[in-house]
């Protein structure tokens, strides 16, 4: 009777080995990112261990939907990416709906998801939970990595990160797949591979043409009326926003994330009945 024999899987020999969960969390950790959520299991398990151990912050859910809406509002309140983790397949899918809301609405976020190896995949060879992730994901984000290797990692992490705050905000997918999270590095080589990104953030103002124009139109207009958009909570104008409201008379109309906004502030023409009137009139 024939037998075969299995050669057991390479374990780190911490702390001298680390793998690529280890990894994907200190990258996390050293762009600034300290909460994360979402629901684990098969590839992830670990890298929720691993974040907890460096001093990072996980919460669990029992859905991963609500755990990216979770991770949204984070990116709303904290104009920082919300992040949410999330196994393969499934789990992926049920994420997204959560990181394209955050797209939509433009809330900085980024979804990682555990993935199958992608030459597997692409060779469709029917490996675990197989599903072409990246792909599907792009129409509804607006970056989206893989990472094939453990040191591709803090590439990523720094990549998605400035891309999901940077002009108008919104989700970011990394597809983190299973030889990248289990690959095992020397702890000495591992940490050659973080660094601190510089100018993970820029402004992006608008030009003064673009301004110029603006005013042009407003002042030259009969009934001008500014509609006052999430633009200004995403940017931080509250004082700016409401010194130009203080000083004109225009027609003013606010989206309902606003009203609350701004509530403090008295303005004649600032009131949801506005939009009732400027419906009837031809600016």
């Amino acid at each position: 009777m024939a037998t075969t024999t299995t050669t057991p899987a390479a374990k780190p020999q911490f702390p001298e080995q680390v793998t690529g969960m280890y990894i994907l969390a200190e990258a996390l950790r050293r762009v600034g990112i300290n909460d994360v959520y979402g629901l684990v299991g098969i590839p992830v398990t670990e890298v929720a261990y691993a974040m907890q151990k460096i001093g990072m912050n996980y919460y669990g859910f029992r859905f991963e939907q609500q755990a990216g809406m979770a991770a949204a509002t984070h990116g709303f309140l904290t104009k920082t990416p919300g992040v949410l983790l999330t196994v393969s397949s499934l789990g992926f899918l049920n994420g997204l709906t959560a990181t394209t809301n955050a797209t939509v609405n433009c809330y900085p976020m980024i979804q990682i998801s555990g993935a199958s190896d992608p030459t597997m995949v692409d060779m469709d060879m029917g490996t675990y939970e197989q599903l072409d992730q990246l792909n599907s994901a792009r129409p509804f984000v607006k970056a989206a990595f893989r990472c094939s290797y453990a040191k591709d990692i803090p590439s990523a992490v720094a990549r998605a990160y400035r891309a999901a705050v940077s002009g108008r905000p919104g989700g970011v997918y990394i597809d983190m797949t299973t030889p990248a999270l289990a690959e095992i590095m020397n702890r000495e080589d591992a940490e050659k591979l973080f660094y601190d990104p510089v100018d993970i953030y820029s402004e992006v103002a608008p030009n003064a043409d673009a301004v110029s124009r603006a005013v042009d139109i407003l002042t030259s207009a009969k009934r001008p009326a500014i509609l006052l958009g999430k633009g200004a909570l995403t940017h931080r104008q509250k004082t700016k926003s409401k010194n130009l409201l203080t000083h004109i008379r225009f027609l003013i109309l606010q989206c309902q994330w606003l009203r609350v906004y701004f509530l403090t502030m008295v303005h004649s023409v600032l009131f949801p009945a506005a939009q009732q009137l400027w419906s009837r009139q031809t600016l």
